[in-house]
């Protein structure tokens, strides 16, 4: 097998990262006075002992999803390297793929989407009602991933020195196209969906849509409580698929002025064009991992030309989803840092176009408790993994 200098650094990488979310998914939680005099200190421990429990059952997938992927690669390497399938063949290999991954996973992902859940009191749904989620949610996923990689593989097969830029134009593309059909395609499979029936929680809406200079095309209530007890409320879409959900658990859950606040918050990212924002630092990102793959595939030798044509085989296919998997993981505290600040921003315009900090706090401690976040995650989990301050940060934000 040969070998790549950018396969081991990044693979180094991916595993330190996880030592160090193992060091804080393992540590006890040390609660600060500032949060002991926010919240209680029973609901700090179980709040913190769901997020340790659902990381460490993460982490656990995320090794098994590694060990399938590294031995796909090592073990097939070389009956792969005589093997250059045709498209539909090489659909169907990639198809069976991740398939296998989605068995061996199961187990956990069972575990930590509803044994968890229910444990801690926050799923209302039936086992029936979670495996069919499971089974649409790994279905759409499954379409989706044999659909590029099935393109990636002719890529690299008819394209073999440019195929890495095609890619990256095909990539941005189909980000473009998938943020604009999502709410449209996606999300109706896992919600229902009607617009919000508050007349005056609508007007009060488009009045602070209007002050941050933007226009709402939508604001939708998803009927989340069939579901969760969890609250939430987000910003989806492009163009004239924009929309803002409500989960219906916010609006029943929280004062009328928390639900505003919240939906101040998804107003802001509109306003500093967040969406579009992620996408083009997305499209940088994907060229660069596309181009680092290249350099690994020419120092390994398993694509490129010959006088017969291209010499692409499988093994193309299964380092990538290797590489790729690897990658964005050694990716996510870079990722995560900019989502922080996206955060952090609209939570600063949300206390403006509310005109209340005191709104805010008190917000934020209610957010907490209905989610059983982590007021005060370890310093290595909330670096790598949160995409948003932690609720004592946006507390002291808004204090």
């Amino acid at each position: 097998m040969g070998s790549s200098k950018i396969f081991l650094i990044v693979s180094g990488a991916a595993l330190l990262i996880i030592a160090a979310l193992f060091l804080g998914a393992y540590s006890s939680p040390a609660f600060s006075a500032e949060a002991l005099a926010l919240f209680d200190a029973d609901f700090l421990e179980r709040a913190a002992g769901y997020q340790r429990a659902s990381l460490q059952v993460s982490l656990a997938r995320t090794l098994i999803n590694w060990a399938g992927l590294a031995a796909l690669v090592l073990f097939g390497w070389n009956y792969f390297s005589r093997f250059r399938p045709p498209l539909l063949t090489a659909a169907a290999c990639i198809a069976l793929i991740f398939i296998a991954l989605y068995l061996l996973t199961l187990p956990l992902d069972y575990y930590r989407g509803f044994v968890l859940e229910h444990r801690f009191g926050l799923s209302t749904q039936n086992f029936v009602s979670w495996l069919a989620d499971y089974l649409k949610s790994n279905a759409v996923s499954l379409v989706i991933s044999v659909i590029i990689f099935t393109g990636f593989y002719a890529l690299v097969k008819y394209f073999p020195l440019r195929w890495w830029v095609y890619a990256g134009v095909i990539s941005i593309v189909l980000m473009l196209v998938g943020t604009y059909l999502y709410p449209l395609l996606i999300d109706p499979l896992f919600y229902r969906f009607e617009t919000m029936r508050d007349r005056e929680m609508n007007t009060r809406i488009l009045d602070m849509a209007e002050q941050a200079g933007i226009q709402v095309q939508e604001v939708l209530v998803a009927d989340a409580s069939r579901k969760t007890v969890k609250a939430n409320a987000y910003f989806t879409g492009l163009g004239s698929s924009k929309r803002i959900v409500v989960y219906d658990t916010l609006l029943t859950g929280f004062s009328r002025e928390e639900a505003l606040a919240v939906i101040a918050h998804e107003i802001a990212h509109w306003k500093y064009s967040h969406i579009v924002k992620g996408i083009i630092l997305s499209a940088v990102q994907m060229f660069i991992s596309l181009f680092l793959l290249f350099l690994v595939f020419k120092e390994t030798g398993i694509s490129g030309t010959t006088t017969m044509g291209s010499r692409a085989d499988f093994r193309v296919v299964a380092v990538a989803l290797l590489f790729f998997t690897l990658l964005s993981f050694v990716a996510l505290p870079i990722q995560n840092a900019v989502s922080r600040s996206f955060e952090r921003q609209a939570d600063r315009a949300a206390i403006e176009l509310t005109g209340s900090k005191e709104l805010h706090v008190t917000l934020h401690r209610n957010l907490a408790r209905a989610n059983l976040g982590d007021v005060e995650p370890h310093p290595l989990v909330k670096a790598i993994l949160y995409t948003h301050p932690s609720t004592l940060e946006r507390i002291k934000l808004a204090d």
